[in-house]
């Protein structure tokens, strides 16, 4: 393909001064990655030059790594994979809205009432064929934080936990429990804390304690074995850490807005299936109300 079939645009868009009120997330990915998620060739000049037109200001390259800042009001290109999709349809190569196979599965979740006057929306879903390359593991932890900073409001309005699906069991149990009551090993330690210990004692429990205060009981995502996956929006139990060998991953997005969890859900998922995962519907019991997740309706 010829260079003159792409739309013309300079290195540097130019953004409107009201963008200067917000964070633009920095979004690096690697020219070669990108290429071969993008399932075409772009002259890496051509793509640096016009990708700015999707709607974001180009940083500057070392090499094959590519640094673009996007819009905030564009989550889902705060990751390569949603880069990647959105140029399909920019540059020609697939027109029209993408669409996501999902087959329907046995997992589910329980919500309980108990965490209904703490943090009381989630959504799930299931993600299998996983292969977890060093660009999938890179361009996931960056998105999940991407989206925990600007779409969940660091993290009080949206958190999102990505889990190993295979040392647990569903159905699994969304619910509050005393901070005293229950203990497991977080992430990142190899001691057994307790839910307020760990707000006391672990890092990510330590910059996030706030999000929690005045709660009597604090939020915990269970298997049906009473392992625990998830301590909401803090940190997830070590029992569910992602490896290298991971082949299926179990993602639950928590928060207080049920609209943009269900956006950070769709973000995270398709991300994952742009990397050749096939995604499962889980369905959610909240309320008497049975709810199919994730839901790609436009």
């Amino acid at each position: 393909m010829t260079d003159q079939k792409f739309p013309q645009a300079s290195a540097k868009s130019n953004i409107p001064p009201f963008y200067s009120l917000f964070h633009m997330p920095l979004v690096t990915f690697n020219y070669q990655d990108f290429i071969q998620l993008l399932g075409h060739t772009i002259p890496k000049q051509t793509l640096i030059e016009r990708l700015p037109m999707i709607g974001g200001d180009f940083s500057h390259m070392n090499g094959d790594e590519i640094n673009i800042e996007f819009f905030p009001n564009r989550p889902d290109l705060t990751s390569v994979e949603g880069i990647a999709r959105a140029s399909r349809a920019f540059f020609g190569f697939r027109t029209g809205l993408q669409t996501y196979e999902t087959t329907p599965s046995d997992v589910s979740l329980n919500v309980d009432a108990s965490v209904k006057k703490i943090r009381p929306f989630v959504a799930t879903a299931l993600v299998k064929n996983i292969t977890m390359t060093d660009e999938l593991i890179t361009s996931l932890m960056g998105l999940q934080e991407k989206l925990h900073v600007g779409l969940g409001r660091n993290r009080k309005k949206v958190a999102i936990g990505v889990h190993n699906a295979e040392p647990v069991k569903p159905p699994f149990t969304y619910k509050a429990v005393d901070p005293d009551s229950v203990s497991f090993i977080p992430l990142a330690k190899d001691e057994t804390m307790t839910l307020r210990e760990i707000l006391k004692k672990h890092e990510k429990g330590i910059d996030y304690a706030y999000l929690l205060e005045g709660a009597e009981k604090y939020p915990l995502i269970v298997d049906a074995n009473h392992n625990v996956l998830s301590f909401p929006p803090i940190i997830n139990g070590s029992l569910t850490e992602v490896t290298p060998y991971t082949k299926e991953i179990f993602i639950d997005v928590t928060g207080t807005d049920r609209k943009a969890i269900h956006y950070a859900l769709n973000i995270v998922t398709t991300a994952l299936a742009e990397r050749g995962g096939k995604i499962y519907q889980t369905t959610i019991h909240d309320e008497g109300k049975k709810i199919v997740s994730p839901d790609f309706t436009p």
